[in-house]
C-alpha cells in the first residue's frame, strides 16, 4: 500500500490542529468525527442534506482534502461545468473533505464528508484512521441510509451498529444477520473497531418508492442520532419543514392515485403486522419517558441559560470560556431504509465552493 498520508493535503489550519495547537489556543483533541458519504448508501439523498445544513447554519472551517483524483472514478460520476454560450467555465469537482465545526452551542466537532471513494478503499480508511489516531478522536460516528420496503406514514427505522454498546443497545427497529455488500463507511466502521477506537453507525430506513428524492426526514433522524450520541446540538429546524412539505405533497398524490394508496396501504398492513415497535431514545434512560415538544423545548431554554455565554471573536468564530479549547473559524459561507442495501441513487459531485 501507498502511503495513506499522502493521500490528504491538509489546510494550514489542518496542519496546525496536527502540530498542537491551533490559533494558539490549547489543543483540539478528543472530539467526536460524524462521517457521511454520498453514493452506495444515501437513500433519499441524507448526504447532500447533511452536508448543506450543517456548512448553512454552522460555523466551520477546512482542516484537510482527500485527493479525488485517485479515488473517484470521474466517468460514472461525472462531474459538472456550465457552458455559457461561447465558453466552458466553472468546474466543479468532486470534494472529499474533513472539516472543524462548531455546533449551535460552540462545541467543536470534526465533519468528514463527501463522495463514496470508487478506489483505494484501505488506503482511503488508512488515511482517516491516521486523522482520528493524531487527533486522539473519541468517537466516529457514521451516518447512511438504505431504501426499505416501508410506508412514508409510520415512523422511520433505524439500524444501529458499533461498539459502543450504551449508543447502540435498544435502538434497532430491524436488525438481521446477513451477508451484505460493503459501502467504504462499513469498512471505516471495522477498522475502527479492530483498532479498539468508538465507534457507532446509524442506518436510517427510507421508503423504497423516495430512494431517488431528497426525504428531510432521513437527514432529521441521523443529526438526531449523532446528536445525541456526540453531545451536539445540530441544527434541523429547516429540515422539518421541508419534511412536513414532503408530507403534504405525498398525501396529496396519495390521495389522488387508487394505486397509490392500495401500495401505501399494503406496506402499512405488512409493517404493523412485523414492526417490533420504536426503539429507546438516546435522549432519555431506560425508565425515563420521552418528553414532549414543550416540555422538550423549556428543558433547552433553561439548558441555555445555564451555560457559560459564548462570544463570538473578531474572526467570526466562537470562543469558549472557562478555559475550554477555542475555535476561531472563518464563519459560515452562506448567511445565518429495502432488503437490497446495494439500491441507491448515483452520487452527482458536489457543488459547494471550498472554504
Amino acid at each position: 500500500m501507498q502511503d495513506p498520508t499522502t493521500l490528504f493535503s491538509l489546510e494550514p489550519a489542518g496542519r496546525d490542529l496536527l502540530a498542537g495547537g491551533f490559533d494558539g489556543a490549547t489543543a483540539l483533541r478528543g472530539l467526536g468525527m460524524l462521517a457521511v458519504f454520498g453514493g452506495h448508501m444515501d437513500a433519499g439523498h441524507l448526504s447532500d442534506q447533511v452536508r448543506d445544513t450543517v456548512f448553512d447554519s454552522l460555523d466551520h472551517k477546512l482542516l484537510a482534502s482527500f485527493d479525488a483524483d485517485q479515488l473517484i472514478d470521474y466517468r460514472s460520476r461525472r462531474p459538472q461545468i456550465t457552458f455559457d454560450g461561447e465558453r466552458f467555465r466553472d468546474y466543479q469537482s468532486p470534494r472529499l473533505q474533513l472539516h472543524l465545526v462548531s455546533d449551535a452551542l460552540g462545541r467543536p466537532f470534526l465533519l468528514l464528508s463527501g463522495p463514496e471513494p470508487d478506489y483505494q478503499w484501505e488506503r482511503f480508511v488508512s488515511s482517516v484512521l491516521f486523522l482520528v489516531e493524531k487527533l486522539d478522536v473519541k468517537l466516529v460516528a457514521l451516518i447512511d441510509a438504505v431504501p426499505m420496503p416501508v410506508p412514508h406514514t409510520r415512523p422511520l427505522g433505524v439500524t444501529a451498529h458499533g461498539n459502543r454498546d450504551e449508543l447502540v443497545a435498544g435502538l434497532s427497529t430491524w436488525s438481521p444477520q446477513a451477508r451484505m455488500v460493503s459501502g467504504v463507511g462499513q469498512l471505516l466502521e471495522l477498522r475502527l473497531d479492530e483498532n479498539n477506537r468508538g465507534t457507532t453507525g446509524y442506518t436510517l430506513h427510507v421508503p423504497h418508492y423516495l430512494n431517488d428524492a431528497a426525504y428531510p426526514q432521513a437527514a432529521v433522524a441521523a443529526l438526531e442520532y449523532v446528536g445525541a450520541a456526540l453531545g451536539l446540538m445540530l441544527p434541523t429546524e429547516e429540515l422539518r419543514e421541508r419534511g412536513r412539505e414532503v408530507d403534504r405533497e405525498l398525501d396529496r398524490q396519495t390521495g389522488s392515485s387508487r394505486e397509490v394508496t392500495a401500495m401505501v396501504e399494503g406496506l402499512e398492513k405488512n409493517f404493523d403486522q412485523n414492526s417490533p415497535g420504536a426503539g429507546r431514545s438516546l435522549l432519555v434512560g431506560p425508565d425515563e419517558q420521552v418528553p414532549d415538544a414543550e416540555e422538550l423545548g423549556a428543558a433547552v431554554e433553561e439548558y441555555l441559560q445555564s451555560q457559560p455565554r459564548h462570544a463570538l471573536d473578531a474572526g467570526g468564530g466562537v470562543r469558549a470560556e472557562d478555559g475550554a479549547a477555542e475555535m476561531d473559524p472563518e464563519g459560515p459561507q452562506n448567511p445565518a431504509g429495502s432488503e437490497d442495501p446495494e439500491v441507491g441513487p448515483t452520487e452527482e459531485p458536489d457543488s459547494r465552493p471550498q472554504d
